[in-house]
């Protein structure tokens, strides 16, 4: 048994993920920004029930399909801070795997973009939080909150992980984007 439960018509899911790190000598990171299926315990009020009170989401493969062309509107912040001064990169790719939904960010080379690959290099942003505006998601029988679309709005590296699987996967040379 699934219910169709309405998304809030403002406000954004922040959800964080662990990382691992490859590192390497360039400004492309990959990463997996949301665990396909990995359940979570929230209570921002965007699972159907009033703010505070804790509710299961996971997200479901495709979730973001209607967006895998356009990975240039996606921004890479530090920490989710707003505004120009918080952009560190933008995306190169989004790829949509078995696994989660994948992205390769470039980073900036700005005083900002440099001072976050050095963390991220160092294991000091060792997690993944994406920025989405959720537009549908049904309740599972067993009550979970499964999102079946949401507008990718953003990735923050962070700190701290809500998934464990989110995951900065490797720091490249160079962009290996390949056209199919």
């Amino acid at each position: 048994h699934q219910e169709t439960i309405e998304a809030p018509e403002t406000g954004l899911l922040h959800r964080e993920f662990a990382a691992e790190l490859t590192v390497a000598d360039g400004r492309t990171v990959d990463v997996r920004i949301v665990p396909y299926g990995e359940k979570i315990t929230h209570n921002d009020g965007h699972g159907g029930l009033p703010k505070g009170q804790p509710y299961t989401e996971e997200w479901a493969q495709g979730a973001f399909s209607h967006q895998l062309n356009a990975p240039n509107r996606v921004v890479a912040n530090y920490e989710h801070q707003q505004g120009i001064a918080g952009v560190v990169g933008h995306g190169l790719a989004l790829r949509d795997e078995p696994d989660g939904l994948h992205g390769s960010f470039k980073i900036h080379q700005t005083a900002a973009g440099d001072t976050a690959l050095e963390l991220i290099r160092d294991g000091v942003l060792g997690s993944v939080s994406l920025e989405a505006r959720p537009r549908s998601a049904v309740k599972l029988a067993a009550g979970a909150i499964r999102r079946t679309k949401a507008d990718l709005i953003g990735v923050a590296f962070t700190r701290f992980a809500a998934y464990k699987n989110a995951l900065v996967l490797a720091v490249r040379e160079e962009a290996e984007i390949v056209d199919e």
